[in-house]
């Protein structure tokens, strides 16, 4: 009995912690995206892709691969029908949800752990909010918000309702592919059989749901296969953002080619006739070496020190399966980037879940008692790795070359505070682990 009081006590006191967290997540989120959406009201923008979903909210035919993303436009189009306004309005409350419901679930885990409260700061001040809500027109953060939402489920081990939400992500983007290859063996290994299954049901399912609802869309612009015209997308990318070379075909002219081949008649690649190659440039190597190093700040650079550091089976933790796939998930995401397309800024968001899931979960936890010069230091950092790109495009303007200088100094001043701490924390553990070994 006399421990009665305590016991029940504990309960309460976490009870209302996580619902404070939740409140003060909810505020946070609310504020930054009105904060957002006032900044976009004065300064819009309109990705070239947005005119696809703009006609297809219109009820217009679209083509592959634009087709597949049925999901967004659907919901603007009965936004209009039920209001009686433009679809572009209904793009916008779509995009407000999605930006809040995102930014809600990153905030949530984070606050949650009173002691690291500092991260939601750091998570608010990147340009990644505001990147991604100007392109509401796209469903890249439609996407976003309902992953958000299946990893949360994940985190409270809710299986059945996590793989309800893949053919809705299916829906919204065909890439949930990615994420459901990556949570079927994951699941299956770390919770077991039937978890396993459930997502691979709601795989079929999504990926039937995706294909039918694509049935009457028009074919790609290259008139192929559309498995062949995804996996052709790979080395066409990669061959310029990586190796400076940008491939050219009679169906996709993009710059003069150097040299040029007659297709074999034989071959299955619908209208392309002919390939070639244009000349080499180093700004496209450039520009993804300058996105790998700014669009998450300091977070490549602090990835890459904890899988140096830490061991896989801390990495990646059998008992948390979200932070898992969280994980792998972001970081293949990350890494594909610049074989998946031309825009590399809104491509490398894709990893998303690696930085503003895994990390700041992760970090705490590896990382304890660090001087707060140095955690001031590393946040200052990251701040300016991250708002370099976009202080370069829209406010001072100034060479490529000066900005991946910038970066550079950033990423290695931060490495060595990084390797620096780690070393001190080595000679701790040691020094407080010798008295216990002589005793």
């Amino acid at each position: 009995m006399a421990n009665q009081p305590v016991s029940a006590g504990v309960p309460r006191q976490m009870q209302w912690s996580r619902r404070s967290a939740r409140w003060i997540a909810a505020l946070l989120a609310t504020l930054t995206l009105l904060a957002i959406w006032r900044f976009a009201s004065i300064h819009p923008y309109l990705d070239t892709d947005s005119i696809h979903y703009q006609a297809m909210a219109e009820g217009k035919p679209a083509m592959k691969p634009f087709a597949f993303r049925v999901l967004e436009p659907a919901v603007a189009h009965l936004f209009a029908n039920v209001t009686g306004k433009p679809t572009a309005d209904g793009f916008l409350v779509v995009g407000l949800l999605s930006g809040w419901v995102l930014l809600y679930g990153v905030l949530r885990p984070v606050l949650e752990r009173r002691q690291d409260m500092w991260l939601a700061v750091v998570l608010i001040l990147l340009p990644f909010w505001l990147r991604n809500f100007t392109n509401y027109f796209l469903p890249d953060l439609m996407h976003a918000a309902l992953c958000m939402v299946y990893l949360s489920l994940l985190r409270t081990r809710r299986w059945g309702l996590a793989a309800a939400m893949l053919p809705v992500m299916f829906l919204a983007r065909e890439s949930t592919l990615l994420i459901a290859v990556i949570a079927v063996p994951t699941l299956w290994r770390l919770v077991g059989k039937r978890a396993g299954l459930w997502q691979l049901g709601g795989m079929l399912v999504g990926m039937t749901a995706s294909k039918f609802a694509a049935r009457h869309a028009l074919a790609n612009q290259h008139s192929i296969n559309d498995t062949l015209y995804i996996i052709g997308k790979i080395p066409w990318n990669a061959s310029r953002n990586i190796f400076g070379i940008t491939l050219w075909t009679n169906t996709l002219p993009v710059l003069p080619p150097v040299r040029i081949w007659n297709v074999p008649h034989w071959l299955p690649l619908g209208g392309i006739h002919q390939l070639g190659y244009s000349e080499f440039s180093w700004v496209y190597p450039m520009l993804t070496s300058i996105c790998l190093l700014t669009s998450f700040g300091l977070g490549s650079l602090v990835a890459f020190r904890l899988v140096r550091q830490t061991s896989l089976r801390r990495l990646l933790p059998h008992d948390e399966p979200y932070l898992c796939i969280a994980a792998i998930y972001g970081a293949v995401a990350f890494l594909m980037s610049p074989m998946l397309g031309a825009a590399l800024p809104r491509l490398f968001d894709y990893g998303w879940p690696l930085f503003l899931v895994y990390l700041p979960a992760m970090i705490p936890r590896v990382w304890r008692n660090w001087p707060v010069w140095t955690a001031s230091l590393l946040v200052g950092f990251h701040l300016i790795a991250a708002w370099t790109e976009m202080i370069r495009i829209t406010v001072f303007p100034f060479s490529l070359r000066n900005e991946f200088a910038v970066l550079l100094v950033c990423n290695l001043v931060a490495l060595w505070l990084l390797c620096r701490m780690s070393a001190l924390e080595r000679k701790q553990s040691l020094s407080v682990s010798r008295p216990v070994a002589r005793a």
